[in-house]
């Protein structure tokens, strides 16, 4: 599992008199909303979205304190109220792009992706030459599984700026996922030289470093990434998985069971624990967990080669192979070898 990240951004205010509000309420509005900029910058958002209270509340019809209330809501994952705010902005103004845009993020994670290319293209003629505007789009094409068409949307968002941080690790993961690890490998490491504190781009090289069992570089990497989240359960996977890759077994375990206890639906971490049990010797309970996995996410990296054998290793010759067969057919290599030496 590699992780995604998206952009944001933020709303200015601009103070423009409003009907029926005291000179007082509006200048404390824009000062909590001034506090409530500082505190998202320093990414306290709990702290931000209470000063961003106190503003709507000085005043009602401030759509920036509902825009970046939004913003801060996102942050926390509370979707839903980010939604709700985006909304109030934009009833409020409707010319309010900064809004448009927060909005198509929070419904491209709500995976309702007409809205967000709709919300995107009302703002196309203003940031036409933006280059986050691209990498949003790209963000929607990747969520979609047009990756080729993501990846066209980065090149433009990198073409307007080479700098862009997010749009080089985002395509970095595009092209992970089309398995170009040689171009993936370079995006990250560009992005690392541009900003050492990208956790996503250290978590993402250490599965290519693995891929290219190069595991104390591998391992390097996801404590790396590990050192911003420790707690985050990809990146606890990740190094179950890899520790696997270097026969410490127990030690691995540990790692990918913390990280199934935080998100049960990480089909990455079924497949780990899977390949624990292969590796153990318990081939009923390493079908289980590859079972587990390919039914939560049938594209889970690998896995058509990994349940495949699983079955094999418990007599199911006829559903390895068409296991193996349904593999093939999306290109996953190793899942196509296995049915050519096994399957007629």
């Amino acid at each position: 599992m590699k992780g995604f990240h998206w952009s944001i951004m933020l709303c200015i205010f601009f103070a423009v008199g409003w009907v029926g509000c005291s000179e007082q309420s509006q200048t404390e509005a824009a000062q909590f909303f001034l506090k409530g900029n500082l505190k998202l910058e320093k990414r306290e958002y709990a702290e931000a979205i209470r000063y961003y209270d106190e503003a709507i509340l000085k005043q009602g019809d401030m759509a920036d304190a509902f825009c970046n209330r939004g913003i801060a809501y996102l942050h926390i994952g509370e979707t839903e109220k980010a939604l709700e705010d985006f909304n109030k902005a934009i009833e409020l103004d409707k010319k309010l792009d900064e809004a448009y845009f927060n909005r198509a993020g929070a419904l491209v994670d709500r995976k309702e992706f007409t809205q967000a290319a709709a919300d995107l293209e009302q703002i196309r003629k203003n940031y036409q030459d933006s280059t986050n505007y691209y990498l949003r789009w790209g963000d929607l094409k990747f969520n979609q599984g047009y990756y080729d068409q993501a990846l066209a949307e980065y090149d433009r968002a990198v073409a307007l700026k080479a700098t862009n941080v997010q749009a080089l690790v985002n395509r970095g993961v595009a092209y992970f996922e089309k398995k170009d690890f040689k171009s993936a490998q370079v995006d990250f490491e560009k992005a690392l030289k541009l900003d050492s504190q990208q956790q996503l781009a250290y978590n993402n090289l250490a599965l290519i470093f693995a891929r290219q069992n190069q595991l104390d570089q591998a391992v390097k990497m996801v404590e790396r990434a590990l050192d911003f989240d420790p707690v985050n359960p990809i990146y606890l996977n990740n190094k179950g998985y890899i520790l696997l890759l270097q026969n410490k077994a127990e030690e691995a375990k540990k790692l990918i069971e913390r990280a199934l206890e935080k998100d049960p639906q990480n089909s990455y971490a079924h497949r780990n624990l899977g390949l624990y049990w292969m590796q153990t010797g318990n081939k009923v309970e390493a079908l289980v967990e590859l079972k587990k996995a390919y039914d939560q996410n049938p594209s889970t990296d690998q896995i058509h080669f990994w349940l495949g054998k699983a079955q094999a290793d418990n007599n199911q010759k006829d559903e390895a192979c068409r296991t193996w067969q349904k593999g093939e057919a999306i290109g996953d290599a190793e899942a196509a070898s296995e049915r050519k030496k096994n399957c007629r």
